[in-house]
């Protein structure tokens, strides 16, 4: 080679013609037909020849000539047929020479000949493959497949580069404009938001975004927010964790026909007539749906306590769309922003709720107990009732002392309470934190002492009714899903007064409650054994304790065997499991968002344990454990108060920052 030899080579994706300028060794100096001097490297080369011009000719003849030998080459390259070329070769299957192409095709190998041949065979890449400095034609299904894989491609190229558009358009102006684009985009970008590289199509999101420069984590849900499809504020958990949140619309019409004609009561004949009783029930301001009742008689024993349960099951059958729906979530779920009944709102906040002045079914537990709490005789009945006040918690706290009935009921229930821990349960007397958000989208935070009096009478009933309901059915060998707890993994002090940490400490170290279909004792409530059967509008678990104690009590079988249990229990466990953690990610949530708002001021904080180069604090007044990272030097020990600085908080990352005020 020398310099005025013309040359060929790719130059992003297109191929140049050049003429040597100068030879340095393993690199040329060329001139291209761009009127661009650089420096090539000789491995680069698709083809070369010698040229018709010096390389001492002007520049501007040069240029001439490297255009005229690109035009004429380009033509010459739009005149062959490859595909002609690749039949005749495809069968003999022999290896080619760009030359030897050149000369089948042309009858001539001059240099534009040769060179417009090998512009061809390296721009179609279906037909031969180059190897070695031969082209060996492809076979037909290899041929196919390449050119297959090259159209998809193309087409992945230009969905690239459209939906890139589409995103910062999404950004820009907050739509996507287009009917078929938006809803793919959408759900790619829920997807992203969602599950990030867990996404299905997390690449094909991440390089549309990247594409758009949307580079930021969080893109995809900003976007999604932007386009008005998310709120700042989405609980991506319900996503995650695959949360029902509506019902199928034959749910919701099965529903509305019973809310219209409930069905015939099949307990009519044995069902008592209790609608003279004075019922109350109490629940928080919010409650919607009331699935229990109390009542309290004198008598000359002692007293008779009428604890009173929503009878869903003389409403609700099994098997049916009703049945399946409260089985698949397991229980209502409630947050500050959401509520997910277990039942559609037409039952569960009004056939099968308590409402004041309304008559309803229910199942009572009638309790004869002696004035010290202890439990004389308990029937279980079918039952109608009529609640005649709708209290809340904090007006039973406020009037209870001048209330004949309920004074009576908090010192019954002080009273049950102590021979519950005198038998060996343990009170774990952490207060409840609520959020609840105002209509302007501020987060307000209650601090709610569940040790108060209301509190007590209602936990007591439930728990006293719930432990009748497991020793029925325990006594009578009635398959059963019951609820236990085995003793704690390091021993608690029961008796020793204990301050915020200490109960902290105490809650880390207590077993978790199972369920089984064997009854075992619950160490916590000192009951030998225990179920839950006072919440069936709320929990699926107490729902088939009813339907399995009426079958007892009519003198039928079982509605569930054993085997049907089990089933039960591997749907409704999980679901319950995913109930609790939505409920408690979703606090925290709230809870930093409301820190959110007070980054800059100082804070109380209480040591609870070190874990490796980090301190874990608990703020007492929202019980929000947090994270600090001091210097090794900092001494401290669990129950230390430290003044703490916030930094900064995060609530979707989950990021609290603070520092050493």
């Amino acid at each position: 080679m020398e310099p005025g030899w013309l040359v060929e080579f790719f130059e992003e994706k297109r191929i140049l013609t050049a003429v040597v300028l100068e030879l340095k060794g393993e690199r040329l100096h060329v001139l291209t037909q761009n009127s661009r001097e650089m420096t090539l490297a000789r491995k680069r080369l698709l083809h070369a020849c010698p040229g018709k011009l010096p390389a001492g000719g002007s520049r501007q003849q040069m240029l001439e000539r490297l255009q005229e030998a690109a035009r004429v080459r380009e033509e010459l390259k739009q005149a062959i047929d490859l595909k002609e070329l690749w039949e005749l070769l495809a069968a003999e299957n022999e290896p080619q020479t760009t030359e030897e192409l050149a000369r089948l095709w042309f009858n001539g190998t001059s240099c534009d000949q040769v060179a417009a041949m090998g512009r061809a065979l390296f721009e179609d890449r279906f037909l031969f493959k180059f190897k070695d400095g031969l082209w060996v034609p492809n076979p037909p299904e290899v041929a196919a497949a390449l050119r297959e894989r090259a159209r998809r491609e193309e087409e992945e190229r230009r969905e690239l580069a459209e939906a890139a558009e589409w995103l910062k358009a999404a950004w820009d102006r907050g739509e996507i404009a287009d009917a078929a684009w938006r809803p793919r985009l959408v759900e790619l970008l829920k997807q992203e938001a969602v599950f990030g590289e867990e996404a299905p199509e997390h690449a094909k999101i991440r390089a549309f975004l990247d594409r758009a420069g949307l580079t930021a984590p969080d893109a995809a849900f900003r976007l999604l927010v932007r386009l008005g499809v998310f709120s700042e504020d989405e609980n991506l958990d319900l996503y995650r964790l695959e949360v029902p949140t509506e019902f199928e619309p034959q749910t919701r019409e099965l529903a509305r026909r019973l809310m219209e004609t409930p069905p015939p009561d099949p307990l009519a004949a044995r069902r008592l007539d209790l609608t003279g009783l004075e019922c109350f029930t109490i629940d928080g301001e919010r409650t919607r749906d009331f699935d229990d009742a109390l009542s309290l008689e004198e008598t000359p024993a002692g007293l008779r306590l009428g604890v009173h349960i929503a009878d869903v099951a003389a409403v609700v059958a099994p098997a049916t769309p009703l049945d399946a729906a409260a089985r698949e979530r397991a229980t209502s779920i409630y947050l500050p922003e959401l509520r997910l009944p277990m039942f559609p709102e037409e039952l569960s906040e009004n056939t099968l709720s308590l409402l004041e002045g309304e008559e309803r079914l229910a199942l009572s537990f009638l309790i004869d107990l002696t004035p010290e709490g202890e439990v004389r005789d308990a029937v279980i009945r079918p039952s109608v009732i009529r609640v005649k006040r709708r209290l809340t918690y904090s007006q039973v706290d406020a009037v209870h002392e001048g209330d004949p009935v309920l004074r009576r009921l908090a010192q019954l229930a002080g009273k049950l309470k102590a021979r519950r821990l005198a038998a060996g349960g343990y009170e774990l007397k952490l207060p409840e934190i609520w959020v609840t958000l105002n209509h302007q989208g501020g987060v307000q935070v209650v601090v709610e002492d569940q040790e108060t009096v209301s509190h007590q009478m209602v936990s007591e009933a439930m728990v006293l009714a719930n432990w009748l309901a497991a020793r029925l059915l325990a006594e009578q060998r009635v398959p059963a899903i019951f609820r236990s707890q085995p003793e704690p993994r390091e021993p608690i002090d029961r008796e020793a007064p204990k301050d915020l940490v200490a109960l902290w400490q105490d809650r880390k170290k207590l077993s978790r409650v199972v369920m089984d279909l064997e009854p075992q004792p619950h160490w916590g409530l000192g009951l030998p054994v225990y179920t839950m059967a006072s919440s069936p509008i709320r929990r699926f678990l107490d729902l088939v304790i009813h339907r399995q104690l009426l079958a007892v009590l009519s003198g039928g079988p079982p509605v569930y065997s054993r085997e049907d249990l089990e089933q039960i229990l591997m749907t409704i466990e999980p679901a319950m499991r995913r109930a609790g953690m939505l409920k408690a990610r979703r606090l925290r949530y709230w809870l930093l968002k409301y820190l959110a708002g007070q980054v800059g001021s100082k804070k109380e904080a209480l040591v609870l344990e070190q874990v490796q180069n980090r301190w874990r604090l608990l703020l007492p007044d929202l019980l929000l454990e947090v994270p600090l990272t001091a210097p090794a030097s900092l001494k401290l020990k669990p129950g230390d108060t430290v003044l703490v600085r916030l930094d900064k908080v995060s609530p979707r990352d989950e990021v609290v920052k603070l520092s050493l005020a």
